[in-house]
């Protein structure tokens, strides 16, 4: 039997979750940066100020991250993050909702009011295991404005 754990990541997590941020970027489609995945993962591997990364373990391997960065709002009164990636490479297995299920708990530890998340437009199996775990899709619409 598999042994599964999920753990708060740390700097020497850093090469291996490039390697899996890699391979995120494949099954999400858009490109991967080493550098710019590198200068990401690592203030968030340093201390939790900004975010977290959780790692999930099978049989003593690195086998998927989540990434959670902090936010504000007003609109709700505190706390608001979000799940910025999550990626497991040993899909179907559970995994991913145990991931999901330490996320939400650690929110809840940190008195966090609410928890957001993107899907790109062709991800229908993400949204459905979101929709499965309470999670309601939101009439607004994201925008981004980039700064180098």
């Amino acid at each position: 039997m598999e042994q599964v754990a999920v753990r708060r990541a740390t700097l020497a997590d850093l090469d291996e979750l490039l390697v899996l941020g890699a391979e995120y970027a494949v099954a999400d489609g858009h490109d991967f940066d080493e550098a710019t995945a590198r200068r990401g993962f690592r203030p968030l591997l340093v201390d939790d100020s900004i975010g977290t990364v959780l790692v999930a373990i099978v049989d003593d391997a690195l086998d998927g991250y989540a990434v959670v960065t902090w936010g504000w709002s007003i609109e709700i009164g505190g706390l608001d993050v979000v799940l910025d990636e999550v990626y497991v490479r040993s899909r179907g297995r559970g995994i991913g909702t145990l991931l999901l299920d330490v996320v939400e708990a650690d929110c809840v530890d940190r008195g966090v009011r609410r928890i957001v998340l993107e899907t790109e437009r062709p991800n229908d199996a993400a949204r459905r295991l979101y929709t499965r775990r309470g999670w309601l899709e939101d009439d607004s619409i994201w925008m981004s404005k980039e700064f180098q």
